[in-house]
This record gives C-alpha cells, structure tokens and sequence, in this order.
C-alpha cells in the first residue's frame, strides 16, 4: 500500500474517532454506558449470529455467479473468500477487501482474477437492487412525514439512477463482447509500448466480461439470485430490529428494516477503517428522521449495533485467513503475488484474440 493511501487511512481514521468522540462527549458518555450496561445480551447475541446465515447466502450466491467462468466452484472457498474480504473492507476503507477475494478465489479455485473481480461487480450490483427494492417497500409500510419521505425518495432515486448505469454498462460488455474486444486489440496493437502484450490485455478483457455473464444466465437463474439477495438483506436488516429489541425499545419492524436497509447504503460513502465515527453519525440522523427521539438512548444503540456487525466479521475474516492457509501479510500485499495471465496459458490468450478479429 503506497504512502499515500497509508497517510489518507490515517487522517480518516483520526477524524473519525475525533467525530465518535464528540457524538459521545455531546450526549455523556455515563449515560452511554449506562444504556448499554442495560441491553439484554440474548438479544444481541441473536443479531451478531445473524452474519453467519448472512454470509452462506452471499457464498451460495457467488458460486451461481461463477458458473460461466467455472461450474464447480466450492461454496466454501467462495464462504471464505467473502469473510476474508469483508474483513479487509472494514481495515481498510477503500474496498481493497473485493480485491482480496478476488484474487484468493482466483487461487484457490483457479477461476481467474479477473472473472472473479467482475463477477464482484454484479454482486454488488444485485445488492444495490436488493436494498433498493427493500427500503421503497418498507417505505410504503412506514408512517413518516413529508420531510422523511422526500429525503428517503431522494437517496432511491440516486440510488436506481446508479444502478441503471451500471447494469447499461454490464449489458453493454455482454453483447458487445467481440466489438470490445476487437477495439481493445486495434489500440493496444498500436501502441508501442503494450503491443507485444496485444494478446495478453485482450484476455483479460475477455475474462472481465466473462465475470459479467453471471447476471445473464436463465431467467430461473436470475430469480434465483434476486431471491438469495432479497432473503440475505431482510436476514441482515433484521439485525437492526433485533438490537432495538436487546435494548427494549419498541421501534417496530419496517422501520427497523428501512433503518437497517439505509445504513447498508450509507456504505457506498467514504469512511473511517471500520466505520468508526461515520456509523454512529449516520445511525443518529437515519433513526431520527425515522422517529427516535432519545438521543442518549439512540446512540448507545448505535455503538452496540456497530460493535456486533464488527466483530463477527473479524472473528470470521481472521478464521477464514487460518482456514485458507494464508498469513495477514499475504492478505496486504496480494497485489505483488496476482497471477499474469489469470490462470490462462499464452495459447488461450492468442485464440481470444483471434476471435475479438474475427478470425
């Protein structure tokens, strides 16, 4: 990781704490802790158990992804390989954990880098829809003023509108694949420097719009990854309801459910490793625009619900290191260590682009 990065991590590391701090200092932090000295630990046990059902879902959904670059890949590299990356996410805040999974998958399953990282890109995609479609329900369900409406309708609107680029932009490298590639090899030819990797940057074009294909596979396939979306998002917004319930306060379910789904958004937004401070910020305004006026009581809440969605996800990630074999300096450095060709000898790369040209 370059310097750069390093000191950006840091400063928004040191800013997000300075924020927590306030938010804390700002409501007393003896009220804080006498709030959560109150949470019913069975509650939020419950919640924090939730991230295993969570993550086997998310596995099952990656393998039926993959099939059009591998059909037999293991539900449990691809369980792993999640845990791993979602750990890194929370450490180091500028989503090198889609990486990481990337290329352990890409090791251990010999599905290729490439593929594997754009496959990535449609998961990610299926969740947007996901929480898309779970917080415009659940905000018909939710009795809210005009305010709370408009600024709910705002964040879907902003949120379908990204949404409807990138599945263009999918779309656009599935059908096109042989005209992209067939532009991809008419540049790179022409550029002194990368034509003798002609074929080798026309492969890895190919293997990224293989990754894609996973979105267009049969329409029961398709509906199979919606339902696995939309199940493993209600299961992990349901966390949010159970944390409410662990402090006894009776917020009902579709809020929970939007409030959770919101939160889940906010973290496309750049923040502190491991959310801190940003989390706590956005659960405050989420929540009071939702109704709850205990602030006190609100951010007690919040701290809990951020200290049960981190530790799990480290406890799981750090397994899975062990599991997988690997070692935490691996994990940070992979970039040194990715594979060429993906996996893919010379002779491949050379068929593909024959076939970006027609040949």
């Amino acid at each position: 990781m370059g310097s750069y990065k390093k000191l950006r991590i840091g400063v928004s590391l040191a800013v997000g704490i300075l924020l927590l701090a306030a938010l804390l200092w700002w409501t007393g932090i003896d009220k804080i802790v006498a709030t959560i000295s109150s949470a019913s630990p069975i509650w939020l046990l419950a919640a924090a158990l939730l991230i295993l059902p969570v993550n086997v879902l998310r596995a099952v959904r990656w393998k039926i992804l993959l099939a059009p670059v591998k059909k037999n890949v293991r539900v449990s590299s691809t369980f792993w390989s999640t845990s791993v990356g979602s750990m890194v996410n929370l450490l180091i805040p500028i989503h090198l954990g889609e990486f990481v999974r990337a290329y352990i998958l890409g090791e251990k399953e010999e599905t290729g880098f490439a593929p594997s990282l754009s496959s990535i890109v449609v998961e990610r995609t299926l969740d947007m829809m996901g929480l898309l479609f779970i917080g415009v329900a659940t905000m018909f369900f939710v009795s809210a003023q005009a305010e709370l409406s408009k600024i709910v309708a705002d964040i879907f609107t902003a949120v379908a509108l990204f949404i409807a680029l990138i599945l263009a932009a999918i779309i656009v490298g599935i059908k096109k694949e042989q005209l992209i590639l067939g532009w991809v090899t008419a540049i790179t030819s022409k550029i002194p420097f990368a034509k003798k990797y002609t074929a080798r940057i026309t492969n890895f074009f190919a293997s990224l719009i293989d990754g894609l294909k996973g979105l267009s596979q049969k329409p029961k396939v398709f509906a199979a990854n919606i339902s696995l979306t939309l199940i493993l998002w209600l299961i992990q917004n349901s966390a949010t309801y159970l944390t409410f319930r662990a402090f006894n306060y009776p917020l009902p379910l579709m809020p929970a459910i939007l409030g959770g789904t919101l939160m889940a958004l906010s973290t496309i937004l750049p923040a502190a490793p491991g959310q801190i401070g940003s989390y706590e910020a956005f659960w405050l305004l989420i929540f009071t625009l939702l109704g709850v006026t205990q602030v006190d009581l609100l951010l007690a809440i919040g701290v809990v619900s951020h200290l049960i969605m981190l530790l799990p996800i480290l406890i799981i990630g750090c397994l899975g290191v062990v599991w997988l074999g690997l070692s935490f300096g691996e994990i940070f450095t992979f970039k040194n260590k990715l594979p060429p060709r993906s996996h893919i000898p010379l002779e491949a790369t050379e068929i593909s682009t024959n076939k970006s040209r027609g040949n």
